[in-house]
């Protein structure tokens, strides 16, 4: 693993100030390479002696040694351009967009998604957990399954979580979408259910996180965090990204993609027909 995805893998176990330096290492991996340590600490918001600490932590002898690593790390996977001044909104965030979307799928693995499509197409009833933002993609998700035909239920509140948590069984599956991983509410729900055997299935941002422990299988995105976190652009972006994969693996057979064909030609006759 390169210096860039250890950073992004430790991240969640990062000291509060150590998280301020990875960000800038990972949002401007080229930036950082010609400054010194007292400039990255001033850039960072943080001390030298914060910089230091982070860089052993990495694993590196010295601030010299990391910088070498962070630039054989950043050769090895190329960023997209970054837009000059005279760039429009629109070119800024596609590039963002590329970055995410790039991000996800270099580090996606195929067998994982395999692995989760295969447990939504034998479970009973498949629990799609979120709240905030990503509650507004499980209801987008739970709306796939169900035109499949697939029986599904959306849960964005934490009471109803902690209510299903106390139905579900081992032919359940419930699937948690939480970008930190660390929704409490969220985990104590998922904990619950797994006692009961119930398959944890969790699409997350980060490597390492109570959602990650208690899953069976996980699909880790590329945090939107990690390529800039100064923008107001959809944080759900990559995790719509595996979404739309999974819900694609599902339309290969036949009896999904069947029924989805004909509730979306129900749906558009009646619009038609008004």
């Amino acid at each position: 693993m390169n210096l860039l995805n250890n950073i992004e893998a430790i991240f969640s176990t990062l000291s509060r100030q150590e998280r301020k330096v990875a960000l800038k290492v990972l949002q401007n991996p080229q930036e950082v390479q010609s400054m010194n340590i007292t400039k990255l600490a001033k850039k960072a918001g943080v001390s030298n002696a914060t910089i230091t600490r982070f860089v052993r932590r990495m694993e590196c002898s010295d601030f010299h040694d990391f910088k070498l690593k962070l630039a054989i790390s950043a050769a090895s996977s190329p960023e997209v351009p970054v837009s000059s001044e005279s760039d429009s909104m629109g070119d800024k965030v596609y590039e963002f967009y590329q970055k995410v979307l790039q991000g996800t799928w270099k580090q996606l693995d195929t067998d994982t998604i395999h692995n989760i499509v295969h447990a939504i197409t034998k479970a009973r009833r498949v629990y799609v957990y979120g709240l905030g933002s990503s509650g507004y993609t499980a209801q987008e998700f739970t709306q796939r399954l169900i035109r499949m035909g697939i029986a599904a239920f959306c849960t964005v509140d934490s009471h109803m979580m902690f209510i299903d948590s106390t139905i579900v069984n081992s032919d359940d599956v419930i699937i948690a979408i939480s970008q930190s991983g660390n929704t409490d509410d969220v985990n104590v729900a998922c904990s619950l259910a797994k006692q009961k055997g119930t398959k944890i299935i969790s699409i997350t941002g980060f490597y390492q996180s109570p959602l990650i422990e208690l899953s069976t299988w996980s699909a880790v995105v590329k945090n939107s965090n990690f390529v800039d976190n100064t923008r107001f652009i959809n944080s759900q972006l990559a995790i719509v990204y595996v979404i739309d994969i999974i819900t694609m693996e599902l339309m290969e057979k036949s009896e999904y993609s069947s029924t989805m064909n004909k509730t979306v030609e129900l749906i558009m006759d009646r619009k038609l027909s008004k």
